[in-house]
This record gives structure tokens, sequence and C-alpha cells, in this order.
């Protein structure tokens, strides 16, 4: 008589390729060790694949999200009374019927001619939407608004709040085909998916052996594999919990070191504010909240580093994926404090006066001595031991590991101390390096957008560490050349068309231009409007409701040149004197904004009149 078996399985990341050549023996899986299989089949597989149902769940176990699974799995026995064919014939239609063209899936028939014939079913859950996708698109998130753009949607049968019902529904469905195939084969048996107890039959449930435990069985031997796996399983369990325990008091540990330093960080950017009065108060407040939110994000993600050594230990995957937009959003953050820096304190000789230039390398001294970095650093301590601490201990400045080995303020010349020739010399080569470094990590960048492809990993770092050694070369130069390549449009063409020394001789003359604008506020003054007038036009040329996103991303645009413009009364003074030279028509947009007598009036103008068209017409 059959006997019903139905279950349904999830196969955790990292998985599948080693559980598709076992259901195939393929692999370490030899079919004199684990048995022969009967009939099998891959189905539904992308191109890239090559017909390989190992090589598609490879691609699902290295793309899939760190706590995804890379494959669901039906198990399924098969009723013994039926021939090969028939057999092969009862599975070809389950699975038609369940997964259809909408899934990737491989099935393979054990023990064909065995006492307990039975197949193996797994699938990918991603939903194949005709759309062609390369393996690591496949399996990223999907985009609905885009589908292009993104991977294939993930179906939630069994997942969602529904999913034991939908379980409940395809053991029901088994066991109606499992008998109309029975029927059709003239058999009297049948086979029922509910309980021993819900058919009223009084006996314990036996419980699946498979193949190790038959094989000993067979040769007359005790089969004690149970209870091996169990003592293996609570082994197990044991381990990962202590592994688990001494990974979070180490991110406890790092945690209270970054704290710690925090404090001491949080204590002497309150001093800084102090120090600031009048309307730039207003305005470093939040700032200096921010710095402090930073900090604090920092620190969780020096926790995430440590988790990062355990990667193998399969209990840091969530985590891992945090501390990676930990530390975009901290780059992020740093950028906007960097700019805010360079704008407020373009001399900081004259601004902050000589001792600024003393304290820089003490706070550089503290936050090593408090990250265990102190090695190698002897020469550093040496001349920054005995000064004394100041409003700015604790709170680092530098743009990059690298600048630590500069010294403080290292571009800063006082008069009478400009560079011999030689070191002149080699500062310009060193800067050229630099630039030419940034340029090809940029346009590698900008080639995968082009393509409608996403950056790689290894290439946003390339970016990160080009950027990084660019400001340490010439502190402020990689947020420098983001301006020159959204105001000038000559330098983007520079950077994808030019090479070498060519290259580089126009992205330091776009160096030396932002300069200038920063020092002259006439320049600024004229950029400001130059970008205001060139998205007024670019908003009329958008029209139509499909166009609605690119015309909020102008008017956040504008908006933001309109709280540039009030923030700063000497730019404000300029436009008000140079209107008419400049261009700015008397009751445009731009007059009334730059008459408004607050930012918030002024950022009222800019939401309401470039609100009004609601995304249909201009």
């Amino acid at each position: 008589m059959p006997h019903y078996h139905c279950h349904v399985k999830a196969g955790p990341k990292g998985s599948g390729a080693e559980h598709a050549q076992y259901i195939e023996r393929g692999g370490r899986f030899k079919a004199e060790k684990y048995g022969e299989i009967g009939e099998h089949e891959p189905g539904n597989l992308p191109d890239w694949a090559r017909g390989s149902a190992a090589r598609f769940f490879a691609a699902a176990d290295r793309f899939e999200r760190a706590n995804g699974n890379s494959y669901r799995e039906f198990e399924l026995a098969l009723p013994v009374e039926l021939s090969d064919a028939e057999r092969g014939q009862l599975v070809r239609e389950f699975v038609a019927e369940q997964l259809g063209e909408r899934h990737a899936y491989a099935w393979a028939i054990h023990e064909p001619r065995g006492h307990n014939p039975h197949v193996h079913i797994m699938f990918s859950e991603r939903i194949i939407d005709g759309i062609e996708r390369g393996a690591e698109h496949y399996f990223k998130r999907a985009n609905n608004k885009h589908p292009e753009r993104g991977g294939h949607l993930k179906s939630d049968r069994f997942t969602n709040s529904d999913g034991p019902k939908a379980v409940e529904a395809l053991r029901a469905r088994w066991e109606e085909v499992q008998n109309a195939a029975l029927e059709r084969a003239g058999l009297d048996v049948r086979v029922d998916h509910r309980s021993l107890e819900a058919q009223g039959i009084d006996r314990e449930a036996t419980r699946h052996r498979g193949p190790a435990v038959s094989g000993i069985e067979g040769r007359g031997e005790v089969a004690d594999v149970s209870v091996r796996r169990e003592a293996e399983r609570v082994e197990r369990a044991q381990a990962v919990q202590q592994e688990r325990r001494a990974v979070m008091t180490e991110v406890r540990e790092v945690t209270r070191q970054e704290m710690a330093l925090e404090r001491v960080a949080a204590r002497e950017r309150r001093e800084l504010a102090a120090e600031v009065t009048g309307e730039d108060r207003a305005l470093v407040l939040p700032l200096v909240e921010a710095d402090r939110r930073e900090q604090i994000e920092r620190a969780q993600a020096a926790a995430e580093r440590r988790v990062e050594r355990r990667q193998g230990l399969g209990i840091g995957g969530r985590l891992l994926e945090q501390a990676r937009e930990l530390r975009e959003r901290i780059g992020q953050q740093l950028g906007r404090v960097r700019e805010w820096v360079r704008e407020r304190f373009p001399d900081p000789i004259g601004q902050l006066k000589e001792r600024s230039r003393d304290l820089f390398d003490t706070v550089a001294q503290k936050a090593q001595r408090a990250m265990g970095r102190e090695a190698g650093q002897e020469q550093g301590a040496a001349q920054t031991a005995g000064r004394k601490s100041g409003m700015f201990d604790g709170l680092n400045l530098k743009t990059g590991a690298r600048t630590a080995e500069r010294g403080s303020f290292a571009e800063v010349r006082l008069p009478g101390q400009e560079p011999a020739p030689e070191s002149a010399r080699e500062g310009a080569q060193q800067l050229n390096r630099a630039l030419d470094r940034y340029a090809r990590a940029w346009s590698d960048a900008v080639r995968m957008q082009e393509k409608d492809l996403p950056i790689l990993e290894h290439q946003r770092t390339a970016f990160r560490e080009a950027s990084l050694a660019l400001d340490g070369v010439r502190p402020g130069a990689s947020a420098d050349l983001r301006q020159a390549l959204e105001y000038e449009p000559a330098v983007g063409q520079a950077m994808t068309q030019l090479q070498g020394k060519e290259r580089t001789a126009q992205l330091r003359a776009a160096l030396d231009h932002e300069a200038r604008v920063r020092a002259d506020p006439n320049l600024k003054a004229e950029r400001l409007v130059e970008t205001w007038q060139g998205l007024e036009a670019q908003r009329k040329e958008l029209s139509g409701y499909e166009n609605q996103p690119a015309r909020e991303q102008v008017k956040e645009h504008m908006k933001s040149l309109a709280a540039e413009l009030k923030r700063d009364p000497q730019l404000e003074s300029i436009l008000q004197r140079r209107q008419q030279e400049l261009g700015i028509s008397p009751g445009s947009r731009l007059d009334r904004v730059l008459k408004a007598p607050s930012i918030e009036r002024a950022l009222d103008i800019t939401e309401r009149d470039l609100g009004r068209s609601r995304g249909l017409s201009l």
C-alpha cells in the first residue's frame, strides 16, 4: 500500500549548489555511495546557467540577500505500485501545475526501484517575468517601478501570514494528484494526507529513515544514526551559542571604547559651539548634533567590523548588511561636515588662530591612543607632547587616515615659509597622481551607470580610497571636483575623454577655479544665477506626469540654492547690487526669493511656485 509524504523545505543561503548536486548525484555525491536516481529534469533555467541546476543555485548562494533562502523544495513520496514511467509522468504533471513557467527548478526521483521511491523538487522562489537578467541582477531586490533595474520578484507563497494554509493546500493537492494517477493505473489503493488521528487509525506514526539508515539496517547492523545526529545537533548548537556570546562580548567592548571616545569629542564640540555667536550659532548647533549622531553610528560600525571576522560562522549576515549601510550614511554625513568647515573656515590660521595648528595633532594622538593605533607614531607623539588641550580635542577634522602622517594643516603655509622648488615639484607630482587615480575610479563608476549596471563594491571602494588619497594631498580637493563636475561640463568631458598629463592639467585648472569661486563672492554669485536659470529652463522642459520625479529633483535643487542664498548675507548683497547686470528680472521667482525677509519665506516662495503644476504642465 502506498504511503503519503509531502514536506516543504527552505534552503538557506549557501546550501543551494550542494543540494542541487545531491539530488542529481553530481560533485561529491556519487551514485555508488548515495544510490542511483531515476528520471530527473531541470526547467526554466536562464541562459547563463547553461542548463546546469548546480550552476544556477550556486549563483543564488552568492547573490541572494544575506538572510534569504537560495531555494525551496518539495519532498514527495511516490506510490511504489506505479511503474517508473507512471511515476515520472506524475511528477511532471505536478511540477507543471505548481511551478509551470514561473520558477526555475530541478527535480530528480530517488530510489526508483527501491521500497521508498520519492522525488526532490527544488526551485527558486524568484518569479520569472520575461526580462533577461545576468546572474547578479537575477537575485537583486525587485524594483516595482522600473522592473528592468531590479531583480525578479520573490514569491511569498509560503512565507507570508497565509503560509501554513498554502502548505496545507499543497498537501491536499498532492493527495488528489496521486489518487488520480492510481485510479488511471487501475489500482484500488489510495493515499490520505490527513494525520493518523484524523483518519481514526490508532497506531504510532513511523519516522522517515533515509537512505543511510536503510543501508545500515539492510546489512543487519544497528542504526544509531538518529542518536548520533541528535548529539551532533546539540553539540553544534552549543558551539554556535558560545561563539555568539563571544561575538556579542566583543561588540559590547568595542562599543564601550568608542562611546568613551565619543564623550570626550562631544564635550569639545560643545565648547566649539559655545564660542560661535550671532547668526552662525543657529547654523552650528544642528551640525554639531549631526556630528554627534555620526560619532555614535561610527561606534556601531566599528562593532560590526568585528562581527565581519566571524562571517564563516553564519551568524553575522544581517549585522554586516547594517554595517555597510551605516558606513555609507557616515560617509555622506562626514562630507557635509567637511563642506561646512571649508565654507566657514577657509583660512584656519586667520580664523582659528595659531593654536589650532598645535591642537590638531593632539586630537589625532588622542584618537589613535583610544583606538589602539599608537604603534608607529612615537615621532608624532614627541611633537605633540606637553601641548595643552582645547576646544578641538576629540574632533577629527582630517579627511583620511593617511593625513595623520602629514601633521596639522599640512597645506597651510605661513608667510616666509614657502616650500623649496624641489618640494613644490614633489607636491605637484603627488597631486597629479592622486588626480589621475580619482579620474580612473570615477570613470569606471560612470561607465557602469551609462550601461545601466550596478556599480560593483570594489569600484565603490576604489573611488572612496581615491577620494581619501586626493584629500590627503590637497584637503577638500574631492569636494571641489564634485562641485566642478556639477557646474562645469568641460570637467566631465576631461574625465572621460582625456588621458595622462592633459587630463590632470585640466583637473588641476578646475581645482584652481573652484578655489577662486570660494574666494571671490562675485564668481559665486554668477554661478548661482547661472545654475538657477538653467534649472528654470530644465523644469519648463519637464512637462507631463511621467516627468514628475525629475521635476521634484529640480525643485529640491532650487530650494537648496534659495537656502544657500539667504544664509550668506554677502552673497545676497552682491546679487541685489548686481541684479540687473546678472539678468535677474524684476518679479521673477529668483527676484522674489532675493527679496524674501527670511529663509523660511524664501523656501515657501520656491515650494509654492514650483508646486502649482501638480505634475501636469508648466
